[in-house]
């Protein structure tokens, strides 16, 4: 995962001055205190105030007089800093959520494959064809949610065996019974007998037993 960048510290020290700007501490017209008392009451140095003083002179939030010192000049542009500075904000968080969701995904699908792999050694099929592992996920909002496996005769409708379900906790749980509880989320690990078994277990997650009758 991408090392987060964080925000300058001239950068954090110009948002704060626009900050107080806009809530009046500093009106238009003020007069604000130089480099070194700025930079001592931020815990930094002067060039860094400096550097946070020239980018608000560059937006015309304040202007510079020679021999004087550092002005407010706009309330309006300093919003208009605050609000470009809060956008870019928002897009680097959604950035950092995206990477932190890639590397979720990432995560589960290596507990999949892991799951997936300690059945293969273990799981004793019925015939003697290569087993072949399928994984569906139960859909939200599901007919099944608190359902037990058993009590949806899962095998009955699918001719699928479910050898490990992967919960909302992305936690894997083997060698589940009949008794086991599903619920919406989680993702199903199977075996069937042929090459339709994952379309009879799509539709039966989906739609349930509709049009296929009762168990009898």
């Amino acid at each position: 995962m991408a090392k987060e960048r964080s925000t300058p510290r001239y950068i954090k020290i110009a948002q704060d001055v626009c900050g107080k700007i806009m809530t009046g501490e500093y009106p238009e017209g003020t007069l604000l205190k130089g480099r070194s008392i700025l930079g001592a009451s931020y815990g930094v140095s002067p060039e860094t105030v400096r550097k946070a003083l020239n980018i608000l002179e560059k937006e015309k939030v304040v202007s510079s007089k020679r021999g004087v010192g550092v002005f407010v000049d706009s309330e309006l542009h300093a919003r208009e800093f605050a609000n470009k500075w809060k956008a870019e904000t928002q897009i680097k968080n959604k950035y950092a959520n995206l990477e932190t969701l890639l590397t979720q995904q990432k995560e589960l699908q290596g507990k999949i494959d892991t799951a997936i792999d300690d059945m293969k050694d273990s799981f004793t099929y019925q015939t003697t064809e290569a087993v072949k592992f399928s994984n569906a996920d139960i859909p939200l909002n599901s007919w099944l949610e608190g359902k037990t496996i058993g009590e949806v005769y899962f095998w009955n409708y699918t001719e699928a065996t479910i050898v490990a379900i992967i919960g909302k906790d992305n936690i894997v749980k083997q060698s589940v019974g009949p008794d086991f509880v599903l619920h919406a989320g989680d993702k199903l690990i199977f075996v069937g007998k042929d090459n339709l078994t994952y379309d009879r277990v799509l539709s039966f997650l989906t739609y349930g037993v509709l049009n296929q009758g009762e168990q009898k």
